[in-house]
């Protein structure tokens, strides 16, 4: 299947073009074919009025025809290519015209009063384009005679001048296709010159180098191009609102923190008190760090090009080490350094950080993350070496509100939020078992 529009318009440019160039062809060749039939057969027809105007019956049935009086010159030049003879009833020749050289033989006898126009052998070889004509000579004393005069000429010359119409014919219309075929790429390079504009503002808009797409375009593209920069208008707003929101949290709850601090380097509480609550707000303070470094990621690319996944999860690696350093959980970052992925960084950081971070809480402490392309999707997994998932429904964990284990602190939205994440791109999410008995997450993302 052809997918560049300006190759599909040149190829049905190019097959309807060669079809009216042969259509046209044929039809011209035809009709010139038919009109110099036509021309030759009018010319022998006048050819031959002109002979009968000239002849004369002798009373023993004799035809005579003097040469003086032969309408046309080469006649009276042997072998000019030019030949006239007249036939008894018998067919058998009783005059000719002192060009012809030897005897021509007509098959099939026309009917008195009609004319016929063949092809027949030449005296010394090739074919003659002959127009013979019967007829009736009664004498004065009411003899009935009837005879057969036909008028011959060359077909070579006919030949070759159809020969020489055809190649002119067909190199000027090769000619001119060649030629329409190139004013219509250049008319198509013209045409579709806003759709490359277009692609080039949708790739600055990749690369962060604008915010929305500039320019006055065609009225067919015009709509599209103002629903996206709506649409890209509204996204950055929402992702605005969503990392003030952080923003403000992180902000709000700041006060809370430095009292409890303060607290925590208390000396006059005892240090089963200060210690526990120093930990815990250490902790506090590594989740709000991710949390904003995540919303720092949102929205980097509102349309997405390939994004090297590695660093990503090596980033959310380092963040998570500190957030569960109690437990002293390891990540095993296994994807490879070339890999990339056409998708938003940001729902990339939010989609492995949910699934690192799910792991991490449930497992016991080493997180694995793999992702490879294959049969053009992403395929990512994430395996920990926990207890793994339970083998009663486990595909209820991608509800809202699930959790696999109430011991730990969260409101069951992790795993839930990762499939819609995944769901927007059309992808699936699998919970299975990995080779260590732990739990592990299949994600496969079409990327076409």
């Amino acid at each position: 299947m052809i997918n560049s529009l300006r190759a599909r318009l040149l190829a049905a440019t190019a097959v309807l073009l060669l079809a009216f160039t042969v259509l046209t062809g044929l039809a011209l060749q035809t009709a010139v074919r038919e009109r110099a039939d036509q021309a030759e057969h009018d010319r022998l027809q006048g050819l031959s009025y002109a002979l009968l105007g000239s002849a004369d019956i002798t009373d023993a049935g004799g035809f005579n025809l003097a040469p003086r009086v032969l309408p046309e010159s080469d006649l009276t030049r042997p072998d000019s290519g030019l030949y006239a003879a007249v036939l008894d009833s018998q067919g058998r020749m009783i005059w000719h015209s002192p060009s012809l050289l030897g005897d021509i033989d007509v098959p099939d006898l026309p009917a008195v009063g009609q004319w016929q126009q063949m092809r027949i052998p030449a005296p010394g070889g090739g074919e003659l384009i002959s127009l013979s004509f019967g007829f009736r000579w009664v004498t004065e004393q009411g003899d009935d005679y009837r005879y057969t005069l036909v008028v011959a000429e060359n077909a070579q010359a006919f030949v070759k001048q159809m020969t020489r119409f055809r190649s002119v014919l067909w190199t000027l219309l090769s000619v001119s296709a060649i030629s329409l075929l190139i004013v219509e790429l250049l008319i198509l390079r013209w045409g579709l010159a806003p759709l490359r504009r277009l692609a080039r503002n949708l790739a600055d808009l990749e690369s962060d180098r604008d915010r929305r797409l500039e320019g006055h375009y065609p009225d067919e593209i015009q709509p599209l191009v103002s629903n996206l920069n709506t649409m890209l208008a509204n996204d950055q707003a929402r992702l605005t609102r969503y990392r003030n929101a952080l923003g403000d949290l992180a902000h709000s709850l700041k006060t809370p923190m430095a009292i409890l601090r303060g607290m925590a380097e208390d000396k006059s509480l005892a240090a089963e008190t200060r210690d526990p609550l120093r930990s815990q707000l250490a902790r506090m303070n590594d989740i709000l760090d991710y949390q904003l470094q995540k919303a720092a990621a949102a929205g980097k690319r509102t349309l997405a090009r390939p994004l090297a996944l590695r660093p990503i999860a090596e980033r959310l690696g380092r963040a998570l080490t500190k957030v569960y350093a109690e437990q002293a959980t390891t990540f095993d970052i296994a994807i490879d350094t070339r890999l990339r992925a056409p998708l938003d960084e940001g729902d990339i950081t939010e989609l492995l950080g949910t699934l690192m971070d799910n792991a991490a809480k449930y497992g016991r402490d080493h997180v694995t993350v793999d992702a490879r392309i294959i049969d053009r999707a992403l395929e990512l997994w994430v395996d920990d070496n926990g207890a793994g998932f339970a083998d009663s429904a486990p595909h209820r964990l991608l509800e809202r509100g699930v959790r696999a284990d109430s011991n730990h602190e969260g409101q069951g939205l992790g795993l839930a939020v990762a499939a819609e994440i995944v769901r927007s791109y059309n992808g699936t999410i699998e919970l299975g078992r990995a080779d260590n008995g732990g739990a592990r997450v299949i994600v496969r993302i079409p990327l076409s």
